[in-house]
């Protein structure tokens, strides 16, 4: 059973072993948090979100309780009924197993019906294909590309901005 809680810095010290290099690291913030990825870089993440009245950070729990996903809300906008997601990742032992969807699903019924959402959206690149996967099976639909908008090395990658409706 996948639980649902908000994040926790003791989450950090497992969440920082779920990146394996640079690229991956890049394809999973676009650089918005220092490589390489540490506790210290989370706890200054949750330190700037908790100052917001429009984020915060979201841990996934396994049946034992330890984390296995994490991600961030933001942008929460109570007019127009929307959140964004961001910063999404699931523990590579868990990938490939249904549990992106499952979690993505969970915090899509957080959405709606605990904060009143009607639109829920995310960003990812182009060349992610078990992330878009896994999105559009939780229930996420592209709506439009940003072509070459993150400069990575030598190359350019093109984002997908993607969108459930609630």
């Amino acid at each position: 059973m996948l639980r649902l809680r908000p994040y926790k810095m003791s989450d950090a010290r497992r969440i920082v072993t779920w990146i394996a290099d640079h690229d991956a690291f890049s394809a999973w913030c676009a650089d918005k948090l220092d490589w390489p990825l540490t506790e210290a870089s989370l706890e200054k993440c949750h330190a700037e979100f908790a100052e917001r009245d429009d984020s915060w950070l979201m841990t996934a729990l396994d049946e034992t309780g330890g984390p296995v996903g994490f991600l961030m809300m933001t942008k929460a906008d109570y007019i127009a009924d929307s959140i964004h997601l961001g910063l999404i990742i699931v523990a590579p032992a868990c990938r490939g197993q249904g549990l992106g969807t499952a979690f993505l699903e969970l915090v899509l019924s957080y959405a709606r019906d605990i904060l009143g959402m009607k639109r829920v959206t995310l960003r990812v690149f182009d060349h992610n294909a078990p992330a878009k996967a896994c999105y559009r099976k939780a229930g996420f639909r592209e709506v439009s590309l940003d072509q070459a908008c993150f400069a990575h090395g030598t190359e350019c990658w093109d984002c997908w901005n993607m969108e459930a409706l609630l």
